[in-house]
C-alpha cells in the first residue's frame, strides 16, 4: 500500500478489515499549499485490473455522529471518483480526527480513519480503493438506478407548492420555478421574486394578496 507518511503525524491510519471486498491501496495527503483552498477526501475506486467504477457508493462517517444525521454517502462517476467537502477540526497533539472513509459497506471494506482539518487548515485526502481480486462483482444498475443515482449527486431546488407565488404562477399558467424565492428590495421596501417558466413573479415582502408579475426579458 502507498501510505504518504506525513498522515503518520496526523494520526491518520489505515484499518484493514479481514475478508474485506474493497482493499485501500493508496492513501495521498494534499497539505494546504497542494490542496489549493479544497477541504475534501477524494475516492477513486477501481477494478481487480485498474479499471474505473462507476455507480460505487463512498462513505464518510464521523466519530460523535449524531445517530439521527446519516453518514455522507457519494456515487463514483464514469470515471471511478467522487469526493466529499469535510469541516471538522483535527488537533494535531491529540490526533483526534473524526472523519472514517470506506467503501459501500464498513464490514465489507478497508477503512481510512483519523481524518480532518488539522488546526482547521484545509487539507485533502486522496484514497484509492480496488476490488479484491475474486470478490463478487457490483450488480449493474439499471437505468432508472443510475438516474435516481445521477440526481442524487445535484442539489434540489426547493419548491414550495403552498407559497403564494407558486400559487399565483400556476393559476396564471406561468409555467413551473426556474429560481429558489430570492429577496430584493425597491425604495426601500422589500420583495420576494422568483422566476418561472413563462414570467418573473413578485410580491411585496407581507402583502401575500397582492402578487403580481411581469414578462421575462
Amino acid at each position: 500500500m502507498e501510505f504518504d507518511p506525513r498522515l503518520t503525524n496526523l494520526g491518520v491510519q489505515a484499518n484493514e478489515t479481514a475478508n474485506a471486498t474493497w482493499d485501500i491501496t493508496v492513501v495521498k495527503y494534499q497539505d494546504v499549499a497542494e490542496a489549493g483552498g479544497k477541504h475534501h477526501i477524494f475516492f477513486t475506486v477501481l477494478d481487480a485490473a485498474n479499471k474505473p467504477l462507476p455507480n460505487i457508493t463512498c462513505v464518510v462517517d464521523w466519530v460523535g455522529r449524531d445517530p439521527s444525521d446519516p453518514p455522507t454517502k457519494v456515487v463514483t462517476d464514469t470515471n471511478g471518483q467522487t469526493n466529499v467537502p469535510i469541516f471538522a477540526n483535527l488537533n494535531t497533539t491529540l490526533k483526534n480526527g473524526p472523519y472514517f472513509a470506506f467503501v459501500e459497506e464498513q464490514s465489507k471494506s478497508d477503512v481510512v480513519s483519523g481524518m480532518g482539518l488539522p488546526e482547521k487548515h484545509h487539507v485533502c485526502f486522496l484514497l484509492t480503493f480496488i476490488r479484491r481480486a475474486g470478490s463478487a462483482p457490483a450488480p449493474t444498475l439499471t437505468l432508472e438506478q443510475t438516474v435516481l443515482a445521477e440526481a442524487k449527486k445535484r442539489t434540489w431546488m426547493p419548491i414550495n407548492d403552498q407559497a403564494a407565488l407558486y400559487k399565483f404562477a400556476q393559476a396564471n399558467h406561468l409555467g413551473y420555478p426556474q429560481t429558489d424565492e430570492y429577496e430584493f428590495t425597491s425604495n426601500n421596501e422589500t420583495y420576494i421574486g422568483q422566476v418561472f417558466n413563462l414570467g418573473i413573479v413578485y410580491v411585496k415582502k407581507g402583502d401575500w394578496g397582492n402578487v403580481k408579475w411581469v414578462k421575462k426579458p
